[in-house]
């Protein structure tokens, strides 16, 4: 085949591969005005209250933000996966430390319990394939006194998880088609070498060929840690683990669905900081399982791990731009 005609049929793929994006990201956009900044910032607001004390892992701060994701997720009609949203397993800890940053050296351990919280919206064609979207919901608690929040790690994270939900529920309730089977989960135990992430995977039942891919979102709301000079920015790592038609899903996402974020996949053009990062959170014991995981985040500020890490910190417009940036590249995952 000469050059001239294969340079046509590339042309012609990519002219249909171009049309069938515009086309879902139109279908998409009907829908992603659902992400509200106000909703959002309630989730945060709700999950940082005094209240929850840190939200460290076993404390009763930490259970009254799993009650409010469980009320959440059954507002929003979220199905069970199972009997209960919430998934228990046990850890040990160093007794009385249960947040991170204090040695652990010279002091007993104990067992303790987490939860993980998870929700299903079944496909409506019966599709066997399924995306998991997760997030942790816990934080460090207080430590010697002081209690960190944690707003952006990772109660923004929580509350675009359940942003999704709502809106993909949405549209199932209007009749739209959902490809695939859509699991949602707040991690439990992050903040404890991924506990709780590591225990789901255990448990998961579902074969790796079957699962398209899992998309964590861990520290989400920030625009104080840009990789240029645009805030609206948005930093994924994983992409090279997609299939070659996933990878360029999110590049059209993001200029045909007309968000224009400045989507930095390097982590800083830094190969080694990329590396470490990607091993600290939610999808990593997906990845040592061989399963497709993507990494949501706006990175670590001066507030990371900081009793500055509160509600007012969180850019709620951009955080509603990075919402509907993986809003539309699930829908056209869903949609293929």
């Amino acid at each position: 085949m000469s050059n001239k005609y294969t340079a046509l049929i590339l042309s012609l793929i990519l002219l249909v591969s171009c049309s069938n994006a515009f086309s879902q990201s139109h279908n998409a956009s009907a829908y992603d005005h659902l992400a509200d900044p106000k909703i959002q910032k309630g989730h945060i607001l709700a999950l940082t209250a005094p209240e929850t004390m840190g939200r460290a892992t076993g404390s009763r701060g930490s259970a009254i933000a799993r009650n409010y994701i469980e009320t959440k997720f059954e507002e929003y009609g979220i199905e069970k996966r199972g009997i209960l949203y919430s998934q228990e397993f046990e850890l040990e800890v160093t007794a009385g430390r249960r947040g991170n940053g204090e040695s652990s050296l010279g002091h007993p351990s104990e067992k303790i319990k987490g939860y993980n919280v998870i929700g299903e919206i079944k496909s409506t064609n019966g599709s066997k394939e399924y995306i998991i979207i997760g997030a942790h919901y816990d934080h460090l608690g207080e430590i010697k006194g002081k209690v960190y929040p944690g707003a952006d790690d990772n109660a923004s994270g929580i509350a675009a998880m359940l942003e999704l939900a709502r809106m993909f529920n949405t549209m199932k309730g209007d009749g739209k088609e959902i490809g695939a089977n859509l699991i949602f989960v707040a991690f439990d135990g992050k903040e404890q070498s991924m506990a709780g992430s590591r225990h789901f995977v255990r448990r998961l039942r579902i074969h790796n060929s079957n699962i398209k891919c899992m998309i964590n979102i861990d520290q989400i709301g920030s625009t104080l840690a840009p990789p240029h000079k645009d805030k609206n920015y948005l930093l994924v790592l994983g992409r090279d683990s997609l299939e070659n038609w996933a990878s360029t899903q999110l590049d059209l996402c993001n200029r045909i669905g007309g968000i224009n974020m400045d989507v930095d996949y390097t982590f800083y053009n830094s190969k080694n900081f990329y590396d470490i990062f990607y091993r600290l959170s939610d999808h990593h014991p997906f990845v040592e399982q061989g399963i497709t995981a993507l990494f949501f985040t706006s990175g670590i500020t001066g507030n990371t791990y900081k009793e500055t890490d509160t509600a007012g910190t969180i850019s709620y417009p951009v955080l509603t731009n990075r919402i509907r940036l993986i809003f539309h590249f699930i829908y056209h995952l869903i949609s293929e």
